[in-house]
């Protein structure tokens, strides 16, 4: 809590301390530092621990500007202020009374071989300071000073470490009294600019910049700094191991362990370096193992080396990210104008614990990708925290001008879709990403490769994946952590877009006409966003011991095989988790509701008692609903209105309340419903079952039957969890009556949880009997890919006027092309790519034989 008085003129009463700043000083330090942000649970933290004993603040280097600030923010917060520090001439600080005092006293004790004696005095002085309780203040390191040519290297490196000499003293201070080592670490700014000197002066590029740099970089960034308070050393802790180990082991462990955490701290701001984009080229294209590929290439084409090496330089500069501070300043200043028109509120949770793992290790952030908007939003909420920003992965679609540059100096590299058959790209690449793996850079991808149009997490992508796992088994560092992440959207941008898109029309290139036409974004609203960071994966532990054998360069294909099936596997993890800490949003699950229903309207109260109930469940489920959702819980009024002002449904008054979902909408809102379907796609396939009279095991090899079918649709539980789950589901069934357990199980058709889930999933098996009636015509000589998705669709078109089918949002090309796709990893068609020509054939595979009886179940489970 700030006290009201003025910190700058608050004296304290400890004597021989800084009492209270000077005039000049006094007025600087205000103009200055009085936006400083410190944790107010650190704060208190610290005057708890003032209540224990005796606080010995550390800071990394010695630093006259620094002390100001710290002092400022102390004597601001009602803190303990230092009674002493080391290393700093802090009379100049004071009221001109106290300094003429204070010279005066030094010229009467002017002695011989003053400074040695003085230092002696310091390091006493500061012992006996924290044996009586008293705060002191000790730098670990100071600026290389001037030394003598005679003087010895570790004479040299002692003047420069002298917080070493200080810590030797504090473990040696008798007594019992409580001793606590706080760490504190001043931050100023984000992230660290390279490209021009004014950067280099106002991030701090360098790790010990003189007073001059540092003044300028707080009065540059006053509104960015801030004052990080580390976890206590009790010092208590670390006095048992000095008979064992010796007082001067001890003394250098304390100091090591104080530098890395200072260290790690900084480096969550700043991150590694930001070297400039040709020193990056030279360290990238260097290595035996490029220059051996390059004299083969040369070989095999007849072209010489040097043409080859401009080739990989070209690559190069096509891939590679190139920082600019101002160019994410720009980005910062329009983002700021836009997320409030475009978004009414934007809340995260998970970030603390990827901030932890950024201390000690490279971070890749794996995001699900349904809006251009993810693009941005990770990058600006970890340079609003102050974090450093990550590099993105992103594809060479968006590499257009004007903004391929601007995202290219905000951190994106750029990478082709396929580079299958080019080695010499391919090897660049990997050397580039081993590259920011080694140096600790985080990064970002997404590993469904294109934006979902459904809503739902796509098929992982492993290109990328891979490439990562195989960079880290050459040992560039100990260990790596993939963090999946979850963007929720009230509504995305592209809802329009999408809806053409799913229903045949072609995908709108990227470019400025584009961005042009985007601007129309800008008038209206789309709701909240909601960012969620998974518990972090460690690469290291999910290798285990397979990190030896897939490091072996001997190319092994049962090595390379295993490799493979990791990489799937670790995928398919990641989605699943992604999809675990997704939250619930009014939008998704009034979606959910609206479309469970084949009928075009719902009566409000029954839209309400559905809703009510699945919000119950997902509590139940320990899923995390969104501030809107919670608001909405009672009525779901402002979540209609929101759905009805953005034109998705209509509100008919007359008998009754009721809300119509207009064909022409289903798509779209089929978009938010499969946001979270995922959470209900277990007990949707148990309530089918139950209604068709299925139990015990009949029920779950049906489950396990659909759940099979729609390998291409969901990242799928472990299949050993999926027999516990049902189990579960089935207690909650009874438990909220839509079983009767008394009737042996016998279902309640009309209860909500049956009503509201039976349905759910029945787009996909419309879209899978459509697939499977097209394909049982499919003639020996077969027919391009796209015809027989226009044919299904044709299809699915006409069943819709006939009445065979009811689901409008399953008539897509994504849903019926990801049934053509398992099809064909089944055997009952084949795909294949001609020698010439741009679209695949599709032919009848060796079990073709088998789509018959397929069609029929399906049709069956429709009825």
């Amino acid at each position: 809590m700030h006290d009201a008085q003025d910190p700058t003129t608050r004296s304290v009463t400890e004597p021989g301390a800084l009492r209270r700043f000077g005039a000049l000083p006094g007025w600087f330090c205000r103009r200055l530092f009085s936006q400083v942000r410190v944790d107010p649970g650190a704060i208190e933290h610290v005057r708890a621990l003032a209540t224990r004993g005796s606080i010995v603040y550390v800071m990394r280097y010695r630093s006259l500007v620094d002390y100001m600030l710290i002092a400022f923010v102390l004597l601001r917060e009602g803190l303990p202020l230092p009674e002493f520090v080391s290393d700093i001439p802090t009379l100049l600080l004071r009221p001109v009374r106290e300094i003429a005092a204070t010279i005066w006293q030094r010229l009467r004790n002017m002695r011989l071989h003053g400074h040695a004696l003085r230092r002696f005095e310091d390091r006493d002085r500061c012992q006996r300071l924290v044996h009586t309780g008293r705060p002191v203040l000790i730098f670990m390191r100071s600026r290389a000073p001037w030394v003598s040519p005679f003087a010895t290297r570790r004479a040299a490196l002692r003047r420069v470490r002298s917080g070493t000499d200080y810590l030797r003293e504090i473990v040696h201070t008798p007594g019992n009294r409580e001793v606590f080592l706080v760490p504190l670490a001043v931050l100023r700014g984000r992230f660290r600019g390279t490209e021009s000197r004014l950067a280099t002066l106002v991030y701090s590029v360098q790790e010990t910049p003189g007073e001059a740099k540092r003044l300028l970089s707080l009065m540059w960034n006053a509104r960015a700094t801030s004052i990080t308070v580390g976890k206590d050393v009790r010092l208590a802790d670390f006095k048992p191991y000095c008979a064992a180990e010796g007082t001067e082991r001890v003394v250098r462990r304390l100091a090591r362990a104080l530098q890395i955490f200072l260290y790690r701290e900084e480096r969550v701001v700043w991150g590694p370096p930001l070297l400039p984009k040709h020193r990056v080229r030279q360290r990238v294209l260097q290595g035996e193992d490029l220059a051996a590929l390059i004299r083969r290439l040369a070989v095999e084409r007849n072209q010489p080396e040097s043409r080859l090496w401009r080739t990989a330089e070209k690559y190069f500069d096509e891939i590679a990210a190139n920082y600019k501070g101002g160019y994410f300043a720009l980005f910062e200043f329009l983002l700021n104008r836009i997320w409030p028109r475009v978004f009414q509120g934007f809340e995260y949770s998970g970030l603390d614990k990827v901030i932890d793992c950024v201390k000690q290790h490279p971070v890749v952030l794996v995001p699900c990708h349904r809006s251009h908007f993810d693009y941005l939003i990770l990058s600006y909420m970890f340079h609003a925290n102050y974090l450093s920003p990550p590099h993105i992965a992103a594809g060479d679609n968006l590499s257009f001008w004007p903004l391929g540059p601007l995202f290219r100096g905000a951190g994106a590299y750029f990478l082709r879709r396929s580079f299958e058959g080019n080695e010499l790209y391919k090897t660049v690449f990997n050397k580039y990403l081993t590259f920011l793996i080694r140096e600790g850079y985080t990064q970002e991808f997404f590993i469904e490769g294109g934006r979902s149009r459904t809503g739902k997490i796509l098929t992982p992508k492993l290109g990328m994946l891979s490439a990562i796992v195989g960079a880290f088994t050459d040992g560039v560092r100990r260990d790596l952590y993939f963090i999946p992440v979850s963007i929720h959207y009230g509504r995305v941008v592209e809802e329009a877009s999408y809806t053409r898109e799913l229903i045949g029309a072609a995908k709108e290139k990227e470019s400025l006409w584009g961005l042009l036409k985007a601007r129309t974004v800008l008038r209206q609203k789309y709701g909240s966003v909601q960012v969620t960071f998974a518990d972090p994966i460690s690469l290291n532990q999910a290798l285990g011991n397979r990190r030896d054998r897939f490091r072996n360069p001997a190319h092994d294909p049962d090595i390379e095989d295993e490799k493979r099936r990791f990489t799937r596997k670790l995928g398919f993890r990641i989605l699943r988790e992604v999809n675990a800490v997704t939250v619930v949003g009014a939008t998704s699950l009034s979606s959910t509701v609206l479309l469970s229903s084949p009928h075009a309207a719902w009566r409000y109260p029954q839209f309400l008692e559905a809703a009510q109930t699945l919000v119950r469940f997902l509590r139940h489920q320990g899923v995390q609903l969104t501030a809107s959702l919670e608001r909405n819980v009672a009525d779901f009024k402002e979540s209609r209105l929101f759905l009805e002002s953005g034109g998705l449904i209509q509100r008919l008054q007359g008998d009754g309340d009721v809300i119509r979902v207009p064909t022409e909408k289903r798509v779209s809102l089929n978009f938010y419903k499969n946001n979270t379907i995922h959470f209900f796609l277990l007990p949707a396939l148990l309530s089918r079952a139950l209604c068709m009279g299925l139990r015990g095991a009949a029920l779950k090899d049906e489950v396990n039957w659909w759940l099979d079918l729609y390998r291409w649709e969901f990242p799928l539980p472990e299949r050993e969890a999926v027999a516990a789950e049902l189990g579960r589901l089935l207690e909650y069934f009874r438990a909220e009556g839509a079983v009767r357990a008394a009737d042996g199980d016998a279902v309640a058709p009309e209860h909500p949880l049956i009503r509201s889930t039976a349905g759910l999933l029945d787009n996909f098996r419309e879209a899978y009997w459509i697939a499977a009636r097209t394909l049982a015509q499919l003639s020996e000589t077969g027919i391009p890919q796209k015809a027989v998705l226009e044919q299904a669709r044709k299809r699915y078109t006409t069943s819709l006027l006939l009445g065979e089918v009811q689901r409008p949002e399953g008539n897509t090309v994504v849903t019926l092309g990801n049934a053509l796709n398992r099809y064909e990893e089944v055997g009952l068609v084949t795909i294949t790519a001609p020698p010439k020509g741009r679209d695949r054939i599709v032919r009848r595979g060796p079990r073709f034989a088998e789509l018959q009886p397929l069609e029929a179940r399906l049709a069956a489970s429709l009825q």
